[in-house]
């Protein structure tokens, strides 16, 4: 039993002088009492909502695990991958003495000859597309507009996006 666990009931019979312990006053505390019982309902319903939602941030395992709570809590299948990255190919300067043959596409093969390396500019080195991907099994049948609401609620505040995609 916490601190805000109230028996309004048990209370409502306590506090009564025992003279005035009736049925029909404890009736008429009972209606009086239901207002507050209502709202006090609404306080810890509101209250383990507002914990549940401090316990989870944006994280990827914390993103993962409200997502496996909402939609798939019996096989928790739900998971979350990174979205594609193409790693940067730096050039150096000649005192470096790290050359990096960038060549031609003719050259390509030919003895003595590395395979070509592509040159990306910095957008393109960026991630291409979405910053990660939320996976869900086919056999999950989750309404689109929630789950995306979800995540918008949990994840990092940016300009990253996300996909969602079934596997």
């Amino acid at each position: 039993m916490s601190f805000y666990d109230i028996n309004y009931d048990v209370l409502r019979t306590q506090l009564l002088p025992v003279r005035l312990r009736k049925a029909r006053t404890k009736a008429w505390l009972g209606c009086l009492l239901s207002p507050v019982k209502w709202l006090h309902n609404q306080f810890r319903a509101n209250r383990l909502s507002t914990l549940y939602y401090l316990a989870h941030n944006g994280q990827i395992a914390y993103l993962e695990a409200a997502l496996n709570d909402v939609f798939d809590p019996a096989t928790r299948g739900i998971y979350i991958t990174d979205g594609l990255y193409e790693d940067p190919l730096f050039t150096y300067l000649d005192p470096e003495a790290r050359p990096v043959w960038l060549g031609l596409v003719a050259e390509t093969g030919t003895a003595g000859y590395p395979v070509p390396q592509a040159l990306y500019t910095d957008a393109e080195t960026s991630l291409l597309g979405n910053s990660f991907i939320v996976r869900v099994p086919v056999t999950i049948p989750f309404d689109h507009d929630r789950m995306k609401a979800l995540i918008e609620r949990y994840r990092l505040a940016g300009r990253n996006i996300y996909g969602i995609e079934t596997y």
